[in-house]
């Protein structure tokens, strides 16, 4: 009984081995077959993992000279060369800073070529609404609001409901006015 168990024991032995040798030749071959696109999908992971940090690296130094740049024009607003590098490090926010200029100093002109600027979409909004230029669904949503709750005090209420109207339902601005049209404006 206990040769029998002996032999079945290193059977089972032999049988596991063989599994493993057979499992190491399949995956070998399958590593000879498939090499070629292994390495290559290896090396690709690496170079797109080696540019995306070298990318992210990038954006953050352009980050933090556009924000030098920036600092060095509130303190100083006629440094040219602080201009010019926050022109090429981020047209956004030297488009921010020219819109504040050109507010503080009520200059249409700089307004209006802000407008026709390649900046952030937000950003252009807010120049057209400042231009009372037609401008995107959130700033005449907001228009829309202040022109109803004006004719609201003035008591031209069903002019201001026509004015609500032009607000989407979706609107975040809804509950204020489904507010202000309860209320009418008044307050008691």
């Amino acid at each position: 009984m206990a040769i029998k168990d002996d032999i079945n024991s290193i059977k089972e032995e032999l049988n596991t081995q063989e599994q493993f040798l057979e499992n190491m030749i399949k995956s070998e071959r399958f590593f000879k077959k498939y090499s070629k696109f292994i390495i290559t999908a290896v090396v690709l992971g690496a170079i797109g993992a080696i540019g995306y940090y070298v990318n992210d690296a990038l954006k953050e130094k352009d980050f933090k000279a556009a924000n030098a740049a920036y600092a060095k024009l509130i303190l100083n607003p006629k440094d040219e060369q602080a201009k010019a590098e926050l022109k090429q490090k981020d047209a956004s926010l030297y488009a921010l800073y020219e819109f504040k200029v050109a507010v503080d100093n009520n200059d249409t002109n700089a307004l209006k070529s802000l407008a026709n600027e390649q900046i952030d979409p937000l950003l252009k909004d807010i120049v057209k609404y400042q231009l009372n230029e037609p401008s995107g669904q959130i700033l005449s949503s907001y228009r829309a609001a202040i022109n109803g709750y004006e004719l609201l005090k003035e008591d031209k209420i069903d002019e201001a409901k026509n004015e609500f109207k032009k607000i989407p339902l979706n609107s975040q601005l809804q509950d204020l006015v489904k507010n202000l049209e309860h209320y009418q404006g008044k307050t008691k």
